[in-house]
């Protein structure tokens, strides 16, 4: 008896191991999908994430993760350089994930930055006419560890994810044991409270105010979940799970669907985490929407082992193409129809 409950044990193991490195990528061919319409954009490193602006262009944010010197926020334009922004930034800038507010002509940006007392969203208004920002501390605010990634609903609501409820080595146990227990802030003016939890690994997330819909990407398990929700409404609906989509980051609107990055070999994003000659492969994904507003297709847009870009993690819809940007690699890439 004891000799079959040991097989069943190890048979057990085995299944979850095999299950692992699937969903890790390890078996994933990658292919390179529509590289030939694509353009390299030198001068910046580490743009993890991109913020487009209704009136044109985008604001990117800069970080090189293989120093520890403090990141920027970048403007960029078509046609042009990235231009790194000047302005009065905190002492501590770490920016990641970032998302802007736009009403009139006014802007407002949001960064998360990852400090040594921990994680705060940082506040800025961008003064387009100057090209400069200007740092609002009144608006700033701490938010605890492990934050990812912002969506903002308005000047002083917002949307966060926090990606792991541990941090150090308890982190990547729960990245190998794959447990749900990364969830979604929402932060308004009476403090921080827990919208969604039971998350694997909560990492981009889009809200859209006028559908009421809500979109996080789940890294560890290759999915974005769809969620029914509005301001002043207790707990969002399920409105569905959309699995197989290989490591996914950051998601950005795109007309009426949404363009997901992601990594679809994680345990090579690891080694080029750690290695910038260790290639990391990149993937796009464009995601269609149902009646619902739940995602129900999705088709790769771009594909690569990495050769000009490696480790994309935002893909955003700008001047009818697509900037990407990538949260190890230098530079931006730039694809679609010339």
């Amino acid at each position: 008896m004891k000799k079959l409950m040991g097989i069943a044990l190890a048979v057990a193991v085995l299944a979850y191991v095999i299950n692992l490195l699937f969903d890790a990528g390890v078996f994933y061919r990658v292919q390179d999908i529509n590289l030939q319409q694509c353009q390299k954009i030198p001068g910046i490193s580490g743009a993890e994430d991109i913020a487009p602006l209704k009136e044109g262009g985008a604001l990117i944010s800069s970080l090189n993760r293989h120093d520890n010197a403090p990141g920027a926020l970048y403007y960029f334009q078509q046609g042009q350089a990235p231009l790194r922004l000047p302005g009065d930034y905190p002492a501590e800038f770490y920016p990641h994930g970032i998302d802007v507010w736009q009403k009139g002509a006014e802007t407002w940006v949001y960064a998360v930055s990852h400090g040594s007392r921990g994680d705060r969203i940082e506040t800025f208004r961008f003064e387009r006419a100057a090209m400069r920002l200007v740092y609002q501390p009144e608006l700033s605010r701490s938010v605890g560890k492990n934050i990812n990634d912002i969506s903002v609903i308005d000047k002083s609501r917002w949307l966060l994810t926090r990606d792991h409820a541990f941090s150090g080595m308890l982190g990547r146990v729960e990245d190998y044991l794959r447990l749900p227990l990364s969830l979604v802030l929402l932060v308004d003016d009476a403090g921080e409270h827990r919208l969604l939890d039971g998350l694997h690994f909560a990492n981009g997330i889009y809200y859209n105010p006028q559908r009421g819909r809500l979109y996080v990407a789940e890294t560890t398990n290759g999915t974005v979940s769809s969620w029914a929700w509005r301001p002043g409404e207790a707990s969002p609906v399920l409105l569905g799970r959309f699995t197989g989509l290989h490591g996914v980051d950051n998601i950005m609107p795109d007309g009426d669907g949404l363009l997901v990055a992601a990594h679809p070999q994680l345990l090579k994003l690891a080694a080029f985490q750690k290695d910038a000659q260790a290639r990391s492969p990149s993937l796009v994904w464009q995601l269609s929407l149902g009646t619902q507003g739940a995602v129900e297709r999705a088709q790769i847009y771009y594909q690569s082992h990495g050769q000009a870009l490696a480790a994309i993690s935002v893909a955003a819809p700008l001047g009818g193409r697509i900037l990407m940007g990538s949260v190890f690699d230098d530079g931006l890439l730039t694809c679609g129809e010339q």
